[in-house]
């Protein structure tokens, strides 16, 4: 959510940090949030209030993630705000544990954006994350598929074929592919390529390297597969899209 100096003055004459707050009131199987750049609680809404056993919202507000849940999720929590605010990297879809009301831990997918001032400054992160809803099949494997996305993040540059991975989670093919698509609707193979390519976005938009570089480091042979992949998918070759983004 990359706020427009529209829309910062807009919530400043409404004297609120954000008016969608309501809307996500009434969604019980999804946590909002917007933080500052320390990772402080200024906008949250019911269904967080009701996971960190808060009666009301300003039990929240002010306070930082490693303040209102448990460890370690507390402190995983604010170590990746502080990523999103330091770094301007979004997360999209990351799978990971959260609490229920009751104290439960269950599955979640989050999102996080970083919030820009009409400066382009960094001054917060906002997200939401969504309950998993699967059959106890699905459930069992989740933790397991965890542990795949997570390596295919964070070793973007190998060569992340299917069935090593599915392998390192127990799983064939097949399974990994079905429970990837439960999640995301779209295949492993695609979800990779939607991993390389945000990484790659991100680094056109924040850095100044080389796009021959970006394409080694997003797991692409040479610069011309990259940009072929990155037309196909952006609609932009990456030249040309960071251009527009600078």
């Amino acid at each position: 959510m990359n706020y427009s100096a529209i829309q910062l003055q807009f919530f400043e004459r409404l004297g609120r940090p954000f008016a969608a707050e309501e809307i996500f009131d009434q969604i019980p199987d999804t946590v909002f949030f917007i933080k500052d750049r320390l990772g402080r609680y200024i906008a949250v809404n019911k269904t967080l209030v009701e996971r960190c056993g808060q009666e009301d919202k300003s039990g929240l507000l002010g306070f930082n993630a490693h303040d209102v849940f448990p460890r370690p999720l507390g402190e995983s929590y604010t170590l990746q705000d502080m990523e999103v605010v330091k770094k301007g990297r979004s997360i999209h879809g990351q799978l990971e544990l959260h609490l229920y009301a009751n104290g439960r831990q269950g599955w979640c997918l989050t999102w996080k954006e970083p919030v820009l001032a009409a400066s382009g400054e960094i001054v917060g992160v906002s997200g939401i994350s969504r309950d998993v809803r699967s059959s106890s099949e699905v459930e069992r494997d989740l933790e397991a598929v965890s542990g795949v996305l997570r390596y295919i993040r964070e070793n973007l540059e190998e060569p992340l074929r299917l069935g090593e991975l599915a392998k390192s989670a127990g799983l064939s093919i097949y399974q990994l592919d079905q429970r990837i698509r439960t999640l995301f609707d779209v295949s492993a193979g695609q979800y990779v390529t939607r991993c390389r390519i945000d990484t790659a976005c991100h680094l056109l938009e924040r850095t100044d390297e080389a796009i021959s570089q970006i394409a080694l480091a997003c797991g692409y042979g040479d610069q011309s597969a990259f940009t072929r992949q990155f037309r196909h998918t952006v609609g932009l070759p990456p030249k040309a899209y960071r251009e527009r983004i600078g």
